[in-house]
């Protein structure tokens, strides 16, 4: 479903990632873990070209994003057709990034109007049903000011999951919120990787990686150090430096 070949970034001098490749299944949940500034964050922007990538190309469902191959040279595609393979790529933040002034139901509904191009009216019962399926049926009036952490994330949540994305990317989702609203969070998340959506997750909850993940990515110094089953990485790790951070946190 995701194919990511030898993405590179910099910023300036410093080189953020070097030639990252990743495979990712059809269903699967794949985790990424590793120390802060290990380029796991910047490679998820990549993944959706919030960040455009220095070189490598990155393909959703067999077709490669932003640009096409013709007689070996590529050509940026049209910005419609970006469009359209960027919402099948969702993203859901560390900060919620939520509009202050709109309602959770409006801050659901408006890139189905805006990207979708849905009416109005369906657009607003499928963010209601959206919204009802993360326990946020009694909110759905409710402005951003007016909810928890947690509760602004499972809209966030919800938000991306509305405009049905064959990729759903979460970067340290529950970074930002108080310890006891991590578990509602993580719960949504449970639940979506029960239905088969393909989800990539950064993220520091080894325990949500260990039982809801597939396969666990670790990253360093802006590569893949080592990569494999879930409970084989996080209770036998093959590579020193795997070890080494595990020790640290779990």
């Amino acid at each position: 479903m995701l194919r990511a070949r030898d993405i590179t970034k910099s910023f300036g001098p410093h080189l953020v990632l070097s030639g990252v490749s990743l495979d990712v299944k059809r269903g699967e949940v794949v985790c990424i873990i590793g120390p802060s500034g290990s380029g796991k964050s910047t490679f998820l922007r990549c993944l959706n070209f919030l960040e455009v990538p220095d070189a490598g190309g990155v393909w959703v469902d067999g077709e490669r994003v932003a640009c096409q191959e013709i007689d070996g040279v590529l050509w940026e595609l049209p910005a419609r057709v970006f469009a359209r393979q960027r919402a099948s790529i969702g993203m859901v933040f560390q900060r919620f990034n939520l509009f202050s002034n709109l309602t959770a139901e409006e801050n659901v509904s408006l890139a189905l109007r805006l990207v979708k191009r849905l009416p109005r009216s369906e657009a607003r019962d499928i963010a209601r049903a959206v919204l009802a399926s993360v326990g946020l049926e009694r909110f759905i009036h409710h402005r951003p000011s007016q909810l928890s952490g947690g509760q602004q994330q499972r809209v966030a949540i919800a938000r991306a999951v509305a405009m049905e994305p064959k990729v759903l990317l979460f970067d340290e989702p529950t970074s930002a919120l108080d310890p006891e609203l991590v578990h509602e969070v993580l719960s949504v998340m449970t639940g979506l990787a029960g239905t088969g959506m393909t989800m990539v997750v950064v993220t520091h909850e080894i325990g949500f990686a260990r039982e809801v993940s597939d396969r666990v990515v670790f990253m360093d110094g802006g590569g893949i150090v080592e990569q494999g089953v879930s409970g084989e990485v996080l209770a036998n790790p093959s590579e020193p430096r795997t070890k080494a951070f595990l020790s640290k946190i779990k």
